[in-house]
């Protein structure tokens, strides 16, 4: 049934002047079990991020696939951190991303996985260029003469 004052269904609550609720002011915040598993979900994505930027960056010195003289000799590894800190660097420009859906949980965890990623790569870079300042005890061994 419609009323015909107001041409709208009669079951329907009816507002008018003191009635009448006020308007939602701001958005609403992510409910906390959605913005937990949206955290959980992200911090898998951003391990194997971190773990695929890393073994992208590895550079194989003195490796070649199918080499018929090969002597079996070790092979040197040795990774490029500015792959992990670029991942570090795009978790950390997530972060903004989540807050403006209102997801603080996540935000956070974001910026702390983000920091930890960008510290292990600045960290993983000072080791190696302190490595490679340094000189190693093969060269020094191998420019002495050894006598018999």
């Amino acid at each position: 049934m419609t009323d015909p004052a107001s041409r709208q269904p009669s079951g329907l609550p009816q507002f008018r002047g003191a009635n009448v609720p006020p308007p939602r002011t701001g958005r609403r915040w992510l409910p906390v079990v959605g913005d937990i598993a949206l955290a959980v979900w992200l911090l898998v994505l951003d391990v194997i991020g971190a773990v695929a930027a890393f073994l992208l960056g590895i550079d194989y010195t003195g490796w070649k696939p199918f080499d018929p003289g090969a002597d079996n000799s070790d092979i040197a590894l040795t990774p490029n951190w500015l792959y992990v800190g670029i991942a570090g660097g795009v978790m950390l420009l997530t972060a903004p991303l989540l807050y403006l859906l209102r997801a603080v949980i996540s935000t956070g965890m974001q910026v702390l996985a983000g920091s930890v990623v960008v510290v292990i790569a600045v960290g993983g870079a000072q080791i190696d260029q302190d490595r490679a300042t340094r000189p190693s005890a093969s060269t020094t061994s191998d420019a002495a003469p050894k006598g018999r």
